[in-house]
Protein backbone atom coordinates (compact mmCIF):
# COMPACT_ATOMS: atom_id res chain seq x y z
CA UNK A 1 0.00 0.00 0.00
CA UNK A 2 1.27 3.59 -0.83
CA UNK A 3 2.27 5.97 2.01
CA UNK A 4 -0.62 8.33 0.97
CA UNK A 5 -3.12 5.37 1.28
CA UNK A 6 -2.05 3.98 4.12
CA UNK A 7 -2.28 7.21 5.62
CA UNK A 8 -6.16 7.79 4.34
CA UNK A 9 -6.50 4.08 5.64
CA UNK A 10 -5.36 4.93 9.18
CA UNK A 11 -7.51 8.35 8.91
CA UNK A 12 -10.53 6.63 7.31
CA UNK A 13 -13.18 8.08 10.40
CA UNK A 14 -12.00 11.90 10.15
CA UNK A 15 -11.45 11.75 5.83
CA UNK A 16 -14.95 10.43 6.05
CA UNK A 17 -16.14 13.41 8.46
CA UNK A 18 -14.58 15.95 5.90
CA UNK A 19 -15.68 14.31 2.49
CA UNK A 20 -19.17 13.77 4.05
CA UNK A 21 -19.79 16.99 6.02
CA UNK A 22 -23.09 18.26 5.95
CA UNK A 23 -21.93 21.40 4.34
CA UNK A 24 -21.39 19.45 1.01
CA UNK A 25 -24.49 17.87 1.62
CA UNK A 26 -26.41 20.71 1.64
CA UNK A 27 -24.64 22.10 -1.54
CA UNK A 28 -25.81 18.34 -3.25
CA UNK A 29 -29.20 18.60 -1.84
CA UNK A 30 -29.48 22.11 -2.87
CA UNK A 31 -30.77 23.93 0.39
CA UNK A 32 -27.68 25.65 1.40
CA UNK A 33 -28.70 29.09 2.15
CA UNK A 34 -27.63 31.88 0.28
CA UNK A 35 -25.67 33.57 3.20
CA UNK A 36 -23.47 30.53 4.34
CA UNK A 37 -22.56 30.21 0.37
CA UNK A 38 -21.17 33.52 0.34
CA UNK A 39 -19.43 33.08 3.67
CA UNK A 40 -17.94 29.66 2.01
CA UNK A 41 -16.82 31.88 -0.94
CA UNK A 42 -15.28 34.42 1.25
CA UNK A 43 -13.34 31.61 3.14
CA UNK A 44 -12.58 29.97 0.26
CA UNK A 45 -10.90 32.58 -1.55
CA UNK A 46 -8.85 33.54 1.41
CA UNK A 47 -7.50 29.82 1.97
CA UNK A 48 -6.89 29.72 -1.97
CA UNK A 49 -4.89 33.31 -1.10
CA UNK A 50 -3.36 31.17 1.54
CA UNK A 51 -2.34 28.40 -0.89
CA UNK A 52 -0.34 29.98 -2.63
CA UNK A 53 2.11 31.10 0.03
CA UNK A 54 1.93 27.13 1.42
CA UNK A 55 2.95 26.30 -2.18
CA UNK A 56 5.70 29.04 -2.74
CA UNK A 57 7.35 27.63 1.05
CA UNK A 58 7.08 24.20 -0.65
CA UNK A 59 8.78 25.07 -3.84
CA UNK A 60 11.35 26.55 -1.80
CA UNK A 61 11.94 23.14 -0.26
CA UNK A 62 11.48 20.99 -3.52
CA UNK A 63 14.00 18.48 -3.27
CA UNK A 64 14.61 18.69 -7.51
CA UNK A 65 13.44 20.02 -10.65
CA UNK A 66 10.98 18.09 -11.66
CA UNK A 67 8.75 18.84 -8.23
CA UNK A 68 9.81 22.47 -8.53
CA UNK A 69 8.48 22.66 -12.05
CA UNK A 70 5.54 21.07 -11.09
CA UNK A 71 4.70 23.42 -7.80
CA UNK A 72 5.15 26.38 -10.22
CA UNK A 73 2.42 25.06 -12.59
CA UNK A 74 0.12 24.62 -9.37
CA UNK A 75 1.17 28.00 -8.37
CA UNK A 76 -0.05 28.96 -11.86
CA UNK A 77 -3.60 27.26 -11.46
CA UNK A 78 -3.95 29.10 -8.50
CA UNK A 79 -3.22 32.85 -9.85
CA UNK A 80 -4.52 32.36 -13.54
CA UNK A 81 -7.73 29.96 -13.03
CA UNK A 82 -8.41 29.33 -9.25
CA UNK A 83 -8.44 33.55 -8.57
CA UNK A 84 -10.28 34.43 -12.42
CA UNK A 85 -13.23 32.30 -11.37
CA UNK A 86 -13.16 34.07 -8.01
CA UNK A 87 -13.33 37.45 -9.53
CA UNK A 88 -16.27 36.19 -11.40
CA UNK A 89 -18.29 34.36 -8.30
CA UNK A 90 -17.69 37.63 -6.40
CA UNK A 91 -19.32 39.95 -9.36
CA UNK A 92 -22.16 37.67 -9.54
CA UNK A 93 -22.90 36.80 -5.48
CA UNK A 94 -22.12 40.81 -4.59
CA UNK A 95 -18.82 40.00 -2.45
CA UNK A 96 -16.36 41.90 -0.78
CA UNK A 97 -13.13 40.39 1.19
CA UNK A 98 -14.24 41.15 5.07
CA UNK A 99 -11.78 43.28 7.02
CA UNK A 100 -11.39 40.35 9.38
CA UNK A 101 -11.54 36.79 8.38
CA UNK A 102 -13.60 34.00 10.33
CA UNK A 103 -11.73 32.24 12.82
CA UNK A 104 -11.88 28.65 11.39
CA UNK A 105 -11.03 30.41 7.94
CA UNK A 106 -8.08 31.89 9.27
CA UNK A 107 -7.20 29.06 11.51
CA UNK A 108 -6.91 26.87 8.04
CA UNK A 109 -4.81 29.25 6.58
CA UNK A 110 -2.51 29.80 9.42
CA UNK A 111 -2.35 26.16 10.43
CA UNK A 112 -1.47 24.86 6.65
CA UNK A 113 1.12 27.71 6.21
CA UNK A 114 2.80 26.98 9.13
CA UNK A 115 3.17 22.92 8.15
CA UNK A 116 4.95 23.89 5.20
CA UNK A 117 7.22 26.96 6.52
CA UNK A 118 8.01 24.95 9.46
CA UNK A 119 7.53 21.23 8.47
CA UNK A 120 9.64 19.13 6.14
CA UNK A 121 8.56 19.55 2.69
CA UNK A 122 6.89 15.61 2.58
CA UNK A 123 4.74 16.86 5.86
CA UNK A 124 3.39 20.02 3.68
CA UNK A 125 2.92 17.83 0.78
CA UNK A 126 0.20 15.47 3.14
CA UNK A 127 -1.64 18.49 4.33
CA UNK A 128 -2.50 19.57 1.02
CA UNK A 129 -2.93 16.29 -0.28
CA UNK A 130 -5.59 16.38 2.17
CA UNK A 131 -7.43 19.29 0.94
CA UNK A 132 -6.67 18.41 -2.85
CA UNK A 133 -7.55 14.85 -2.96
CA UNK A 134 -10.66 15.22 -0.56
CA UNK A 135 -12.18 17.63 -3.08
CA UNK A 136 -11.18 15.44 -6.09
CA UNK A 137 -13.03 12.72 -4.54
CA UNK A 138 -16.26 15.50 -4.11
CA UNK A 139 -15.45 16.36 -7.63
CA UNK A 140 -15.70 12.52 -8.90
CA UNK A 141 -18.60 12.29 -6.68
CA UNK A 142 -20.76 14.81 -8.92
CA UNK A 143 -23.06 15.36 -6.40
CA UNK A 144 -22.57 19.23 -6.72
CA UNK A 145 -24.49 18.96 -10.18
CA UNK A 146 -27.55 18.81 -8.06
CA UNK A 147 -26.67 22.56 -6.34
CA UNK A 148 -29.39 24.81 -7.08
CA UNK A 149 -26.60 28.03 -7.60
CA UNK A 150 -24.42 28.54 -10.68
CA UNK A 151 -21.64 29.70 -8.74
CA UNK A 152 -21.55 26.67 -6.37
CA UNK A 153 -21.51 24.35 -9.25
CA UNK A 154 -18.82 26.08 -11.38
CA UNK A 155 -16.91 25.96 -7.92
CA UNK A 156 -17.14 22.10 -7.50
CA UNK A 157 -17.38 21.33 -11.57
CA UNK A 158 -13.55 22.78 -11.38
CA UNK A 159 -12.79 20.11 -8.89
CA UNK A 160 -14.16 17.45 -11.39
CA UNK A 161 -11.85 18.71 -14.19
CA UNK A 162 -8.78 16.25 -15.44
CA UNK A 163 -6.06 19.21 -14.32
CA UNK A 164 -7.33 19.49 -10.77
CA UNK A 165 -7.68 15.66 -10.62
CA UNK A 166 -4.03 15.11 -11.90
CA UNK A 167 -2.89 17.77 -9.65
CA UNK A 168 -4.43 15.42 -6.17
CA UNK A 169 -2.64 12.44 -7.99
CA UNK A 170 0.33 14.13 -8.20
CA UNK A 171 0.31 15.43 -4.56
CA UNK A 172 -0.30 11.50 -3.40
CA UNK A 173 2.52 10.15 -5.60
CA UNK A 174 5.18 13.21 -4.29
CA UNK A 175 4.18 12.02 -0.85
CA UNK A 176 4.99 8.11 -1.96
CA UNK A 177 8.35 9.47 -3.67
CA UNK A 178 9.13 11.78 -1.04
CA UNK A 179 8.38 9.84 2.42
CA UNK A 180 11.46 8.88 4.83
CA UNK A 181 11.03 7.26 8.36
CA UNK A 182 12.60 10.24 10.16
CA UNK A 183 10.10 12.32 8.88
CA UNK A 184 6.71 9.39 9.34
CA UNK A 185 5.82 11.43 12.51
CA UNK A 186 5.70 14.61 11.30
CA UNK A 187 3.75 13.85 8.27
CA UNK A 188 1.08 11.75 10.36
CA UNK A 189 0.76 15.06 12.67
CA UNK A 190 0.47 17.43 9.70
CA UNK A 191 -2.16 14.70 7.82
CA UNK A 192 -4.40 14.93 11.23
CA UNK A 193 -4.10 18.43 11.28
CA UNK A 194 -4.86 19.13 8.00
CA UNK A 195 -8.29 17.07 8.26
CA UNK A 196 -9.14 18.59 11.82
CA UNK A 197 -8.51 22.25 10.19
CA UNK A 198 -10.99 21.35 7.12
CA UNK A 199 -13.77 20.14 9.21
CA UNK A 200 -13.75 22.96 11.40
CA UNK A 201 -13.25 25.34 8.15
CA UNK A 202 -16.21 24.09 6.45
CA UNK A 203 -18.98 24.10 9.40
CA UNK A 204 -18.04 27.52 10.30
CA UNK A 205 -20.76 28.86 7.07
CA UNK A 206 -23.67 26.77 8.20
CA UNK A 207 -23.37 28.62 11.80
Amino acid sequence: MSVAASLRARHADALAGFVHHPFFRHVEDGSLRPEARDRYFVAERHFVGAARTIFAHLLTKAPDLPAARHLVGILDGLVNAQEPLFDRIYASCGLTDPPVQAPAAKALAQGMTAIARDGPYAAGIAAMSVAEWSYAEIGRRGGWRGAADETLREWFRLHAEAEFQDGAHWLSDELDRTWMPETADAIEAAFARAIALEIDFHAEPLR
